[in-house]
């Protein structure tokens, strides 16, 4: 087929059973290549994986508190599920100045993992520094790990 005769166009039956097979394809090939990670066979991901025009997702905001009320630190956990499962990012995690190095962002971040577990999160994912030593931390003791992939980012500039 001439390229010229391909077109591309925006999925408008969400049913569409040929695209879910080539999602389904996709995991398969791709799952093979992270063996640590849990394999689910083609059923699996048949049941799990659905191509949505819309999602929306819930924002949790865990907030540290001492003892007379204030705030001293937070983990902001998104959730939301693109049609592949239920996934969360931890988008944000801060203890202010004079309260860090006491474990509150340690404490806030194993929160955030009980909420993500309790929901059944099938991936979670955490954006941060390298040099930021203390929040890196922070989630490898929550169990993150550096991942095989590699993550480029776009950014409106001009």
């Amino acid at each position: 087929m001439a390229a010229g005769a391909v077109r591309i166009v925006e999925l408008t039956d969400e049913a569409d059973a040929q695209v879910h097979e080539m999602l389904v394809d996709l995991a398969l090939e791709d799952q093979r290549h992270y063996a640590t990670h849990p394999q689910e066979t083609r059923e699996q991901l048949a049941a799990r994986l659905r191509p949505a025009s819309r999602f929306t997702g819930e924002n949790h905001v865990l907030v540290a508190r001492d003892a007379a009320g204030a705030a001293l630190g937070i983990c902001w956990v998104v959730l939301f599920d693109p049609g592949t499962g239920l996934e969360a990012e931890l988008a944000e995690l801060y203890v202010r100045g004079g309260r860090r190095g006491q474990g509150l962002a340690t404490r806030l971040v194993r929160a955030a993992m009980d909420l993500v577990r309790e929901r059944d999160v099938t991936f979670a994912s955490v954006w941060t520094r390298t040099g930021n030593a203390a929040a890196l931390a922070a989630y490898r003791a929550a169990g993150f790990r550096e991942t095989e992939q590699t993550v480029l980012t776009w950014l409106p500039l001009p």
